[in-house]
């Protein structure tokens, strides 16, 4: 495993990758393009695996607003799980200049779906649920990522999930 995006070198990668640097020259302009196009994947793997989450949860008549959420931070937590090299290497704040901001962007994101997931529903203090149910799931994916193995890493997961369903306050 390689300690960081700085500290990696192409030789470095394309040798984990059992690529050679040709290969890697042909399909990215170098190690900051293959970053972002890894961090692209992942974030579109989430993407599908939270909507699909939240999707067959309204397929099944639910409609809270919570729950949803619930359903849907499920299925984010869980690609962490199966990714979790890929997720700590972007957690760890190594990555190329411009990637904080692009990182930071798609967190703003996902706090505004969030939020208006809760608007749509009428919830009172909405943003607020939001913001913090998205922190929560953010500190979440990191400590998952930094999980010794898999069953620690998924303990945490659905630890984090029951803390979250006990803020639920049901009407």
């Amino acid at each position: 495993m390689l300690e960081g995006y700085a500290q990696a070198g192409v030789t470095d990668i394309v040798a984990l990758a059992g690529a050679s640097v040709g290969s890697m020259y042909h399909h990215f302009s170098g190690k900051a393009d293959l970053y972002l196009a890894l961090f692209e994947e992942l974030h579109d793997e989430h993407d599908r695996r939270t909507r699909q989450a939240v999707r067959d949860c309204r397929d099944q008549g639910v409609t809270d607003p919570m729950l949803l959420l619930l359903a849907g931070a499920r299925g984010y937590l869980d690609v962490c799980i199966e990714q979790r090299e890929l997720v700590g290497m972007f957690t760890r704040g190594d990555g190329p200049p411009g990637f904080e901001v692009m990182w930071r962007r798609r967190v703003s994101d996902w706090v505004s779906r969030n939020t208006e997931l809760f608007t749509r529903s009428g919830e009172p203090l909405g943003d607020a649920a939001a913001v913090v149910m998205t922190g929560a799931i953010m500190l979440a994916l990191a400590e998952v990522a930094l999980a010794p193995d898999t069953a620690r890493a998924r303990q945490l997961a659905e630890g984090v999930l029951e803390v979250l369903s006990r803020l639920h306050v049901r009407g």
